[in-house]
């Protein structure tokens, strides 16, 4: 099964980005990944380190008798730039070239019953190399991957991916940038995908940031507050086990997992620390198995809650 907003998904190339730093209204570079390419960042900043975790409460699967169930996502990430020197710089840019290193773990948890084939648990482990062009503290270019095993409980050869990003920001005017990108990906439905989108800055207190996995609007009355509201989809996909059902179709199987949300929230920094926190509505949750063209996705929504810690220095 390959539904259109697995192609959203996908085309999320933000959602596997860089780092943003404490300063940055919405954060973090989404399926991925993971915010934004063209999110400010402070250029001087070496260490980066990410920790969230969201609960997204019970709710209904469409088939199966009374099968339900919630999820639990926990993320961690560390990076560390080393400046570089490459002579091209891109167009009416002018900054700092940096190769960002670092490893990152993500884990979900489900408390799925009911009798359906899902898994109780999907994580990944996986490093991370970019190359980055900072300038002005925003990311101008952006090439990374993430090699790594994207698996259930069982790591193996099959469960190896390398999510792969490309991404840079067009500067229209001083308030206005364009995003162009693109993802590929070994494991999901859709290996490669485009994407497009925009940052704009109306005014110093407001932006509108147009970009998948994260779209939003932030307003910004202080350095060290801001108040947002936008949507968010959470996207990956994982080789599973073979213990999911009787007829043996979804054994080893890769599933698309993902989940659509709409929120709000509050963001505070102080020095180099970012704290946020929000919370909204996930409005579906889905396991698509679209190799063996099968699929689960709630009948009904469920309220979620988030909180993220960012550090840069």
């Amino acid at each position: 099964m390959k539904p259109l907003l697995t192609t959203l998904a996908a085309a999320a190339f933000l959602g596997s980005t860089a780092f943003a730093g404490p300063s940055a209204t919405a954060g973090y570079d989404s399926k991925d990944s993971k915010k934004a390419v063209i999110e400010p960042t402070p250029a001087d900043s070496r260490f980066l380190f990410r920790l969230t975790s969201s609960y997204v409460f019970e709710s209904d699967f469409k088939r199966g008798d009374d099968a339900k169930g919630d999820a639990l996502h926990n993320e961690v990430e560390l990076g560390y730039r080393i400046p570089v020197n490459i002579n091209w710089q891109p167009a009416n840019h002018t900054g700092q070239w940096y190769f960002r290193l670092g490893a990152q773990y993500s884990r979900f948890d489900f408390d799925n019953s009911g009798g359906l084939p899902l898994p109780n648990t999907l994580q990944s482990a996986a490093g991370v190399v970019a190359l980055e062009f900072i300038t002005e503290g925003r990311i101008g270019f952006l090439l990374q991957t993430k090699p790594g095993y994207y698996f259930e409980q069982n790591i193996s050869n099959s469960a190896f991916d390398a999510p792969t990003t490309i991404g840079f920001a067009i500067p229209f005017s001083e308030n206005f940038y364009g995003v162009v990108g693109a993802t590929a990906s070994i494991l999901r439905a859709y290996p490669v995908v485009p994407s497009l989108g925009f940052l704009w800055k109306p005014t110093p207190q407001w932006s509108i940031y147009a970009v998948a996995p994260e779209p939003r609007i932030t307003y910004q009355p202080t350095d060290h507050f801001a108040v947002w509201a936008g949507g968010e989809l959470v996207y990956n996909s994982f080789r599973t086990d073979s213990t999911h059902n009787r007829s043996g179709t979804l054994d080893h199987a890769v599933v698309d997992y993902s989940e659509y949300r709409a929120g709000a929230g509050l963001s505070w920094t102080v020095a180099n620390c970012a704290l946020e926190v929000g919370g909204g509505y996930a409005f579906q949750r889905k396991f698509d198995f679209y190799r063996a063209e099968n699929g689960y996705e709630t009948d009904k929504g469920a309220p979620y809650a988030r909180v993220e810690f960012r550090a840069a220095f």
